[in-house]
Formats: structure tokens, C-alpha cells, sequence
């Protein structure tokens, strides 16, 4: 059963992590718009009708998936920010913990396009509300790393819109649905162009 989780994620209840997951699979194997709350019950073994004492509906279960994997990346992304590393491999591993394996097995999805199109699942104020945690994670890191002179910020812009940047080019890595190889390499690469345009 594939985890929707990263190197660390928040708490959250065993069931519903279990449920969560079994979701993800689902999801990932059918679709969102052919899958259905029975499919998601007998994925974590559980009847439909106790599946619907934890989740209202699909829509519920899809967005408390969204908010869980986004709080799974900021949380990683975190971790790898607080650590001592030069600035390219800072951001290479803060971009691969961002994508974890949530990308991986969005990416070798037939259904993975639909299902990273948040919107159609009642779910954009999720995205834009975990994406703007991201960026300010990116942009406090920066803030740091030019105080202690270990980068320059120089005809960058703000923090923020440096960081901002950063997160639209990891989006346009994802157009057109690559191979995770593919992306991955993209990651590496914008990873060390940033790295190097930072570098005092």
C-alpha cells in the first residue's frame, strides 16, 4: 500500500492514515471521478458504512488527503532546511522531500494529471494555502542564509519572490507528466542553477 508521507509527517490518527493511504491508492489506480466510496471501504478493509464515520464523502476524504500530503512536505522540507548544507545540495534535498513519494507514484499514474488538478476537487484553497507554506519556508531559509553570508541575494528580489520563483519552477517540471527520472533530473538541475546564481 503506497504511504502518502514524506520523511516525517504529522500527527494524525492511525485509522485515518490508514484510510488515507488505501485513498491514495485508489485514487491513484482509478481515478478520482471513477472512484467511489466503496472502493475506498474495501481498500482499508473496512465497510462503507464505517468508512462513512470517519469521511462525509470523497470530496472529504480528497481533501483531507491533499492537506495531509502537503503538511507531510512542509514538514520534510523543514528538516532538510534546519540542516548544514551548502546551498545547492540544501535545495536539491529540499525539493526531492518536497516531492517524496507522493510525486513518484503521481507521475507513473495514468490518472496522475487529473489528480495533481486540484481544482477539480474542491481542493485549490488546500494547494494555495500548503504551497504558500512551502514558499515561506524556502523564503525564511534564504533570509538566514544571506544573514550568516553563505549566500548573496543580490538582483534576486525579496526572499519571497526568489522563493516564489523556486516553487513555479518546480511546478513546470511537473508539465506534460515526465517520467519521475525526468523530473528528479529537473529538480537536480534547477537545484544547482539556484544554488550557483546564490552563491556570494
Amino acid at each position: 500500500m503506497m504511504q502518502p508521507e514524506a520523511a516525517s509527517t504529522p500527527d494524525i490518527d492511525p485509522r485515518h492514515k490508514a484510510i488515507l493511504a488505501a485513498a491514495f491508492d485508489v485514487f491513484r489506480l482509478y481515478g478520482y471521478r471513477r472512484t467511489a466510496m466503496e472502493d475506498i471501504a474495501q481498500a482499508a478493509n473496512m465497510s462503507r458504512a464505517a468508512l462513512y464515520q470517519h469521511y462525509r464523502n470523497k470530496d472529504d476524504i480528497f481533501r483531507s488527503l491533499a492537506q495531509y500530503c502537503f503538511d507531510s512536505a512542509a514538514t520534510a522540507v523543514a528538516q532538510v532546511l534546519a540542516q548544514d548544507h551548502a546551498p545547492a545540495e540544501a535545495l536539491d534535498a529540499a525539493f526531492a522531500a518536497q516531492s517524496g513519494e507522493i510525486v513518484a507514484a503521481l507521475l507513473t499514474s495514468p490518472h496522475g494529471a487529473e489528480l495533481m488538478d486540484t481544482k477539480t476537487h474542491n481542493s485549490a484553497d488546500i494547494a494555495t494555502a500548503g504551497e504558500a507554506r512551502l514558499t515561506g519556508l524556502y523564503a525564511d531559509w534564504l533570509t538566514r542564509q544571506a544573514q550568516a553570508g553563505r549566500i548573496t541575494l543580490r538582483d534576486m528580489g525579496s526572499p519571497g519572490d526568489l522563493a516564489a520563483t523556486m516553487m513555479a519552477a518546480l511546478h513546470g517540471l511537473k508539465s506534460g507528466s515526465p517520467d519521475f527520472a525526468s523530473y528528479v533530473a529537473g529538480q537536480t538541475r534547477l537545484a544547482r542553477l539556484f544554488g550557483r546564481a546564490l552563491s556570494p
